[in-house]
This record gives C-alpha cells, sequence and structure tokens, in this order.
C-alpha cells in the first residue's frame, strides 16, 4: 500500500437482505498589430507557460482544446487566415483548415463526440453571407452548417456548442457599443427562431449550463458577466465592475466561469483584471485573477482541460488558493466526507447533496473510481466488522472477484466487486473500500458508513 491519506468506505451485505496531464487553460494573447501568443496555466494561475508565439502581426482569436489528441486549436485571423494545431507542449505544429477571405473569422468549437471542428466566419460587407463551419480535425470535409442572411445582423461571431442538446450557439457582433444577440441552430444547421437574446450593449461570448440550462455571457462594455435562465427571463449580473470581459469557457462541474479580459481600464474594484485571465464561482463568488500579463498583454479567447488526474488537479479546480477548509481532510460542504473521498468517488466537494456513496446490485458491491489516478483502491471484506481481509494479505486466499467494470468516460469507471471462493456462501457480508494516496499527504484514516455510521472512526 502506498503511505499518505487513507480513506474507508464501508457497505455491508446479507445475502438476503442488503444491508495524466494536469488540467489546464489555454489561451490567446493578441496585443494589436505584434507578435500574438498561445499560453497554458493551471486553474489556480499557477504554471504559467508559453506553447508558441506566432511572429510577424497575426490575429490569434478563437481557441479550443481536444483531449484525445491533446492539441490546442487556434483561430488566426491574420494573414495566413488559417486553423492550426498544435501540442500542449508546444510541439507539433501543423496547418488544419484555411478559413477565407472574412475579415471577422473569430471563434471555434470543437465536439469531442464527433471530433468536429466548428468555426465562426462573418462577412461584414452588406452583401457577404455569414457562416457558421464544420470539419474534421484534420481539416478535411470541410461544410457549411449556418447561413445567415447578408450583412451583420444576424452573422456568426462567438461560438458556443452545446453538443449534448444538439445546438450551436452563437454571438452577434455589435456596431460600436451595442446592441448585441445571441441566436441558435441546431447541429444539422436549422434555425430557431425562438430564441433571441438580445442584450443592451457590446457583448462577448456565451456559454450553457446544461443542468440547470441557465446560459452566461460576458459584456465587454459594461464590464459585466450575466445569466439568465435558457428558456428566458430576467438578465440578472453574476459579476460587474470588470474591464473588458471578452472570451468566456464553463467548468460545469466544478462551477466556475473562467474570462479573458482584453480590457485597460482602471475603474472598479476590479481593474486589477484588466488584460489577464480571470475565474470566479458560478454565483460571482470567489473572484480570482489567474494569469500573470505582459505588458502590452491583451487575452482575447480561453478554452479548457478539465481533466483531474490527480488529487492536486482536481483541488485546483474545485477551490480557490483562499477557500477555507480546502484540504484533502477537510468536509468543505459537510456531508461526512472529506475532499479527497468527494474526488476518489467523483462526488462534488461543496454540494452537500452530492454524498460519495458504495451500492449493492445483487451480491455485488459498486464504486466509482478513477482512471489513472495516483490512488489505491482495495475492497476488504467481512462476516462480522471485526476481522478484515482482502486479496494480497497474509493469506494466499481469494476473498474478492472483480467482475469487468462499465466506462464512465475518460476518467471514470463504475467497479464491480462479488464475494471470491474464501467466503462463497457466507452470510451476512460486509464490504468496505479503502482508499489510498500516494502523493505524501500526512497519514490518516477515515471512513464512511450509512446505516453503520456508529462504528465509524476518523483518526490519525
Amino acid at each position: 500500500m502506498k503511505s499518505g491519506l487513507a480513506l474507508l468506505v464501508f457497505a455491508g451485505l446479507a445475502l438476503a437482505t442488503p444491508f495524466a496531464r494536469a488540467a489546464g487553460v489555454y489561451y490567446t494573447d493578441q496585443p494589436a498589430g505584434a507578435a500574438g501568443s498561445v499560453f497554458s496555466l493551471a486553474p489556480d494561475g499557477s504554471a504559467q507557460q508559453l506553447i508558441v508565439t506566432v511572429s510577424g502581426t497575426p490575429d490569434l482569436r478563437g481557441i479550443a482544446w481536444h483531449r484525445a489528441s491533446g492539441r490546442v486549436f487556434v483561430l488566426d485571423n491574420g494573414p495566413a487566415k488559417q486553423i492550426f494545431s498544435i501540442r500542449a507542449d508546444g510541439t507539433g505544429q501543423q496547418a488544419v483548415v484555411g478559413v477565407g477571405a472574412s475579415i471577422l473569422s473569430a471563434d471555434l468549437e470543437i465536439d469531442e463526440v464527433s471530433a468536429k471542428l466548428y468555426w465562426a466566419d462573418a462577412n461584414p460587407g452588406v452583401s457577404g453571407n455569414g457562416f457558421v463551419f464544420r470539419a474534421n480535425l484534420d481539416g478535411s470535409g470541410v461544410e457549411p452548417i449556418v447561413t445567415t442572411p447578408p450583412g451583420v445582423a444576424t452573422a456568426p461571431y462567438f461560438l458556443f456548442l452545446d453538443a449534448r442538446d444538439g445546438f450551436i450557439y452563437w454571438g452577434v457582433t455589435s456596431s460600436g457599443n451595442g446592441p448585441s444577440s445571441f441566436r441558435r441552430a441546431t447541429l444539422a444547421g436549422a434555425p430557431d427562431p425562438d430564441f433571441i437574446l438580445t442584450t443592451a450593449t457590446r457583448t462577448r461570448d456565451l456559454a450553457v449550463e446544461p443542468g440547470t440550462r441557465t446560459v452566461y455571457w460576458c459584456d465587454r462594455q459594461s464590464g459585466a458577466l450575466f445569466k439568465r435562465a435558457l428558456a428566458g427571463g430576467a438578465h440578472e449580473i453574476v459579476l460587474n465592475n470588470l474591464n473588458a470581459p471578452h472570451g468566456l469557457a464553463l467548468d460545469v462541474e466544478a462551477g466556475k466561469l473562467y474570462w479573458a479580459d482584453t480590457g485597460g481600464r482602471g475603474s472598479g474594484p476590479f481593474n486589477t483584471s484588466a488584460r489577464r485571465i480571470a475565474r470566479c464561482n458560478l454565483d460571482g463568488t470567489e473572484f480570482e485573477n489567474l494569469s500573470i500579463p505582459a505588458a502590452n498583454s491583451e487575452p482575447w479567447d480561453l478554452a479548457l482541460d478539465v481533466g483531474s488526474p490527480t488529487y492536486a488537479d482536481w483541488r485546483m479546480r474545485f477551490f480557490s488558493i483562499a477557500t477555507p477548509r480546502s484540504g484533502p481532510a477537510d468536509d468543505a460542504d459537510g456531508d461526512g466526507a472529506p475532499n479527497l473521498l468527494e474526488y476518489a468517488l467523483a462526488t462534488h466537494p461543496r454540494r452537500d447533496s452530492d454524498v460519495p456513496r458504495l451500492t449493492l446490485e445483487g451480491a455485488a458491491l459498486r464504486f466509482t473510481r478513477r482512471l489513472g489516478a495516483q490512488l489505491d483502491y482495495r475492497v476488504e471484506i467481512s462476516t462480522d466488522l471485526r476481522t478484515w481481509h482482502f486479496n494480497g494479505d497474509d493469506t494466499a486466499l481469494v476473498w474478492t472477484s472483480e467482475q469487468p467494470p462499465t466506462p464512465l468516460g475518460p476518467e471514470l469507471e463504475l467497479a464491480r466487486v462479488v464475494a471470491g471462493p474464501a467466503l462463497s456462501g457466507a452470510s451476512p457480508l460486509f464490504f468496505r473500500v479503502r482508499v489510498t494516496d500516494g502523493s505524501g499527504m500526512n497519514g490518516m484514516t477515515a471512513c464512511l458508513l450509512r446505516s453503520l455510521s456508529a462504528l465509524c472512526t476518523i483518526g490519525v
């Protein structure tokens, strides 16, 4: 067993009665009339790194992250007029597809499931149509998905892809300081005449939270982040007194909003957010500046890699630096489960309704576990809650047997474990799962019980 923080999770069974790489932020930084760059940083603002600088006078705008390939895709609206991709370590840059002659090719999105790239092309001329194009990630199979009427009244500028519900959203660029609007169409290209979100001033970028059906957007003119119900209703301010919030990204699981700030205004309590990447909770709390800007920095758009291969990565996503009770042994939401246990069993550490659980499926113990994480999950079994056995102890007996797990995504799987031959036919049976972290944290043992909570102790 690895040393470090260990957590015990218990479940009982009577036969008759059931008792990789770190997460990151990628952003384009495009000072006017100068070389542009792509940067990465950790979700808490640490480990900022330069990925690539494009010489000359490019116009680096939209950016997207493709997790399966580990590549960042960037739209360059400068003389190159192309989308290129590059590995997160700065190697392997390659051209993907040309974006045409429009001077307002601005944003792009990636559908991870279909491995398709979408980008906006807003022709500013009176006679030119606006488009949302789609292609394979290697640039092949280019096709227009959305075609808007001539002019700028409905032309796509910023994009948001809601692959789960089958919509592509786009923002219509404003003339001067506004007004702006957002529209949408199905992924097949059929416009939705019932969805038009109009804003008063110069709005940029949006994101939709599918669970709550809430749409978030940023307004660079008013210096505010807004939200409203997707179905309609009043606009609510999430956070105001910012500089010029521009690109927007949503970490749904962690409940965080990230944005790129292109402004240099010095007004408002958060004026230090100028020309930086910043984030806050979905309710506007825990505002944090993340990036370290250069003198002429002008962040334009950002994309998120929300992978959590280690507890440290996961903690940076869910907690700010100043969050109380954010340590692995703390219980931030007061649900009885330490934060490390929430990570190990893939529950939310700041939502007390989301409690880590072991469940029973017939005679099988079920629990969610993380793939590739620096964790050991050891299933132990007992008939009396006093003596516990596990495969690999000081006997050669097979105490438990694991059934084929069910994949739950790129990081999670559903494990199924049954009693082995050593306890075949025994009743009652009790299971517990010992989760051990090998990152060098202070040694501690904790346990989580349901009906047997009186037996649970927490101690060093």
